[in-house]
């Protein structure tokens, strides 16, 4: 048995350095592939995009603030009632994060629109605006 540090340790070392390196082959791009998905955006920061705070709509008068409600809803054919339910659990745990984004475009702005629809009537419950227009 030799000393640690000698050269018969550093020719074992070599030799498990080139075995592993045909691994890091395979996986160097794998690697880069997600590294490049990583850059867009993914269907959890599509959906937390659409989770609207309600703060923002709480220094508009009531009545500016329901007729915008109003108008955004006509424009997205949605009930000003419209409520934003809570994403589903990911079926791909750990992996959430990579998953793109590949909704369409205009079901990316509808969910955007029933969170901001959402948010005003929080702020027009919370100011208790509907009963200020009776």
């Amino acid at each position: 048995m030799k000393a640690a540090g000698t050269r018969f340790e550093s020719v074992h070392y070599a030799a498990d350095f080139i075995r592993h390196g045909k691994s890091m082959r395979k996986t160097l791009p794998l690697v880069l592939f997600l590294s490049v998905f990583s850059g867009c955006t993914t269907l959890d920061e599509g959906r937390e995009a659409e989770v609207i705070n309600s703060i923002r709509y709480d220094d508009t008068p009531c009545p500016q603030l329901i007729s915008e409600r109003n108008a955004l809803a006509a424009r997205h054919g949605l009930s000003p009632a419209v409520q934003r339910t809570p994403a589903t659990e990911s079926r791909f745990m750990g992996v959430g994060p990579l998953i793109p984004d590949l909704r369409g475009q205009e079901t990316r702005e509808q969910g955007l629109a029933i969170g901001q629809i959402d948010a005003m009537n929080r702020s027009i419950t919370r100011r208790a605006c509907e009963s200020q227009q009776s």
